[in-house]
């Protein structure tokens, strides 16, 4: 296939989180910069017997792991960023996130989140990196 490339950059990323467990109303997370999204990884589940071809192991998929995601924020302490992510992270369940890709693509899935650690160097922004564990299937919408 010739053509234009359809490569894009992370700019515009949008990534939301509920504001409560149950609810569906969403408030975006302040001025974030980086992010790992999850990898999704099925488990192996070995299969070999003792007439497996040529002696070797055989593997089945079994569980899919959801995986781990992170993100990176420019850190306000006190702020509206902080302060929801703090609520989120004291109730010790999921909650709804929401990634709004560049070209209108959207990821929604539940994050525990695990880990929230401020960053401030001497001589750069304060920043702080969230790192949760999805908890369930991620559903992939199509763009608007």
């Amino acid at each position: 296939m010739a053509g234009n490339s359809q490569a894009m950059t992370g700019l515009g990323i949008v990534i939301e989180m509920k504001t409560t467990p149950t609810g569906t109303t969403y408030a975006e997370i302040g001025e974030p910069f980086e992010i790992t999204p999850p990898q999704q990884m099925d488990d192996e589940i070995e299969v070999t017997h003792f007439q497996s071809p040529d002696g070797t192991k055989e593997f089945i998929g079994g569980l899919t792991d959801p995986g781990e995601c992170t993100f990176t924020v420019n850190y306000v302490p006190g702020g509206a960023t902080e302060t929801l992510l703090l609520e989120a992270k004291g109730t010790r369940k999921p909650r709804g996130f929401r990634f709004t890709w560049p070209n209108g693509v959207t990821w929604e899935f539940d994050l525990l989140i695990r880990g929230l650690q401020p960053s401030a160097p001497l001589n750069d922004r304060l920043t702080m990196e969230v790192t949760g564990r999805v908890s369930g299937s991620i559903v992939r919408g199509a763009a608007d």
